[in-house]
């Protein structure tokens, strides 16, 4: 049984518990409000923005004749290959896709599929590439590689 002259100390402990318990939760409410600072995509190096599989779901701004390099890793020895699942032509333009063996040629290594754009028009776009097997159609698709592109005058 606690005494009765230590119940109103026990009180103000209980409130002072409850009135910190709400400030932190607060507090934390504040944190989570921020907007999400996103890292843009790729990297950039003499005029050419180069993307890879990290840069999925990112987005990245690009200037009106800048070139856009995207190199995902690709085993065409198992049948998968990438291909462009949407993007938009007017925008953007493919200028090459070509595949790089690995330097080793070890048995169903993975090499390395290079696709090369332009971008062509100011506008906001998605460019989305799957890797899949073309003759098995698109419930082949085991991987999608998504970027938003932001195309600037």
């Amino acid at each position: 049984m606690i005494a009765t002259h230590h119940r109103p100390q026990f009180c103000l402990n209980l409130l002072q518990t409850l009135v910190l318990l709400t400030w932190i939760g607060l507090a934390a409410c504040a944190v989570n409000s921020e907007p999400a600072k996103t890292i843009p995509a790729g990297v950039r190096d003499n005029g050419q923005l180069t993307l890879t599989r990290a840069d999925h779901n990112r987005a990245a701004e690009v200037r009106v004749g800048e070139r856009i390099v995207v190199q995902l890793p690709e085993n065409p020895t198992t049948g998968f290959t990438w291909a462009i699942d949407e993007t938009d032509r007017r925008l953007l333009t493919l200028d090459s896709s070509a595949y790089v063996a690995p330097e080793m040629g070890f048995i169903g290594a993975k090499g390395q599929r290079t696709f090369q754009f332009t971008a062509r028009q100011p506008g906001e776009m998605t460019l989305q590439l799957k890797y899949w097997r073309v003759w098995e159609g698109d419930g082949s698709v085991t991987e999608r590689f998504t970027v938003t592109l932001r195309i600037i005058p």
